[in-house]
């Protein structure tokens, strides 16, 4: 998993990720815990499937520092891959990012 970090025009400071989900093809399937892991659910029911087919593929994750998070479907494809981006690249696909949920919250 590549990882980069920016400034934004406004000089707001950003991370951004690529994220494949692996757990939604397990979901789609309904396949068992992933070879050398222990299963955690405890009962077979239905799950959630990726709302299109575009998101099976991966997304860009970017969070800024004050906690405002941003996900771009798909990736971008550049010949030397996403993690090779300008700058002013990263700027652009942050600002065409749709917003994300904030992740769970542990009791």
């Amino acid at each position: 998993m590549a990882c980069r970090d920016f400034a934004d025009d406004d000089g707001r400071y950003w991370v951004v990720w690529d994220v494949y989900p692996t757990l939604a093809e397990r979901r789609q399937k309904n396949a068992g815990a992933p070879l050398g892991m222990r299963e955690r659910r405890r009962f077979r029911e239905r799950r959630a499937h990726p709302r299109s087919s575009k998101t099976t593929k991966g997304w860009l994750a970017f969070e800024a520092a004050d906690g405002e998070r941003r996900r771009l479907v798909p990736i971008p494809e550049l010949p030397e891959g996403w993690a090779k981006a300008t700058p002013d690249q990263l700027r652009a696909w942050c600002a065409m990012a749709n917003p994300s949920p904030a992740p769970p919250v542990s009791p």
